[in-house]
């Protein structure tokens, strides 16, 4: 565990000696993909009360940077090289840039939206921190280009900037957050996804299955979720229509609720009841409200298929300590809408998919086939806009978000001390892609479960958005109020609108 005088220390280090890095092949997609109108960005949101002070926050993120390196790079390309990180020297005037911080009224700072942005990842570094400071609450916004890390390094960032703060601002007699310094030269094993129990007659099927997954990604093309002006159409009472012109920098990056502890320990009794995982439970309840949504604008039609885009963490020991990064993949779930007419035969089947050992080699599977399409020039390209929808929606379950970070906070009701301050809530979303319309993300911290939507603000407005989030947390309520079990809170329905 780090000392406040190996923090210091650490950010006298210079650049590691390996940069300029070449990207992996899961950053080249996430840099080919990034989008004037669809930017590769995805929001951390961070609640805390108590008086946060500015110059320990700045002290602490300029610390942040120089263990977490691919944070201060920008991506360029070199020859001979091809795409690199690229360090950038964080001059004080460039770290002031990074940080803006905005003093408000209180009820601002426990309510402001933030909105899309982007970030010009060839020309500054991937991170950007918005702080809306009151009296007794604050609300810090960290936004990242998701070439430099996952939803784990997020969270690893999130609890490293609020350690190396409260370290900073604790009361002498007080205890201290503690935490072990990440180690930039571990990121050159991000791409390193041996699991350690590789199989020689794996390994012989790899090609066969590579080709069978690749081809059932290309031909079972998703449904789209139904935007605002299928959803009018399919109700003349309507008079909402979504608009292709509108700036997708006026939408919303981010709509959250919070579960209470109780309504979540009664979805996992429910789960554990059923003999699956809460995840298994989540994902049933998507792929029914996608089809639910779709035949309310009249576009289900039984055959077609609906496919959730989810998230695998690659990681393995030896990632442990690696400065935050991406080593992540995604596997499919895809059901025909008609499956969803029997869904405790879809929980079951789910259930088997997610719970096979082989669930997690289908990361192998999309990560290989980025690597394929980044050896041929122009073909990442070329298949991003020919595969015009890869997924109906993206769902994301982090788990604890407490232990995906290595270190140690003293605790407030489950809660994170940082200091001056206590981390009250930490809400999170991915970006969204070009007709996958919506992204939804889970987590679980201090026993509540956070669930954060972000959608296509241009093709679902925010009455719609609004709605698509309201009428899942509903579906979570009805699970509970018809389970046998008594410890149910209820679920306040009216989110609010952003």
């Amino acid at each position: 565990m780090s000392t406040v005088t190996e923090l210091n220390e650490s950010t006298k280090s210079v650049t590691p000696d390996f940069f300029p890095l070449r990207l992996s092949d899961f950053e080249y997609y996430m840099l080919t993909d990034d989008r004037p109108s669809h930017p590769m960005v995805f929001v951390m949101v961070v609640h805390v009360s108590g008086t946060i002070s500015e110059a320990p926050l700045r002290a602490s993120l300029r610390e942040l940077i120089a263990s977490h390196p691919l944070h201060g790079c920008r991506i360029q390309q070199l020859p001979g090289k091809g795409w690199c990180w690229v360090p950038v020297r964080l001059s004080e005037e460039r770290v002031s840039k990074i940080l803006h911080w905005e003093t408000v009224a209180e009820v601002t700072a426990r309510e402001f939206v933030p909105p899309v942005v982007s970030i010009d990842i060839r020309n500054e570094p991937g991170i950007r921190v918005d702080v809306f400071a009151a009296d007794h609450w604050a609300q810090v916004v960290v936004y990242l280009h998701h070439a430099c890390c996952d939803g784990i390094g997020a969270l690893q960032l999130i609890g490293e900037l609020f350690a190396r703060y409260g370290q900073k601002t604790a009361p002498p007699e007080a205890k201290r957050p503690d935490f072990e310094l990440p180690n930039p030269a571990l990121l050159l094993e991000r791409e390193n996804y041996t699991t350690g129990y590789s199989s020689t007659q794996r390994q012989k099927k790899s090609l066969t299955t590579i080709i069978g997954k690749i081809s059932r990604l290309l031909f079972r093309a998703p449904v789209i979720l139904a935007s605002s002006a299928e959803i009018s159409s399919g109700d003349p009472a309507r008079k909402v229509h979504a608009n292709r012109s509108l700036n997708p920098f006026d939408q919303s990056a981010i709509r959250s609720h919070l579960l209470p502890k109780s309504l979540h320990r009664t979805l996992r009794a429910v789960a554990n009841q059923l003999q699956v995982s809460l995840n298994d439970v989540l994902v049933r309840e998507m792929t029914l409200h996608i089809r639910d949504w779709n035949r309310r604008a009249g576009l289900s039609f039984g055959r077609r298929w609906i496919r959730l885009a989810i998230p695998l963490s690659m990681r393995t020991s030896r990632h442990d300590n690696m400065s935050a990064a991406n080593v992540v993949s995604y596997a499919l779930v895809t059901r025909r809408e008609a499956d969803c007419e029997d869904p405790d035969e879809l929980l079951k089947s789910i259930h088997q998919q997610t719970s096979n050992v082989l669930f997690n080699r289908e990361g192998i599977v999309c990560l290989k086939l980025f690597r394929v399409l980044r050896k041929i020039p122009g073909a990442m390209k070329m298949f991003l806009n020919y595969k015009t929808v890869l997924s109906t929606a993206v769902m994301a379950n982090v788990g604890d978000v407490r232990r995906r970070f290595r270190g140690r906070f003293p605790l407030q009701k489950g809660r994170w001390i940082a200091g001056n301050v206590v981390v009250e809530q930490i809400h999170g979303v991915a970006p969204v892609r070009p007709n996958t319309l919506a992204a939804m993300s889970i987590g679980d911290y201090a026993g509540e479960l956070s669930i954060s939507l972000r959608t296509d603000g241009v093709m679902l407005n925010a009455e719609d958005s609004h709605q698509f989030l309201t009428e899942f947390l509903q579906r979570l309520q009805t699970l509970t109020e018809h389970s046998n079990f008594p410890d149910t809170e209820a679920l306040e329905p009216d989110v609010p609108i952003e």
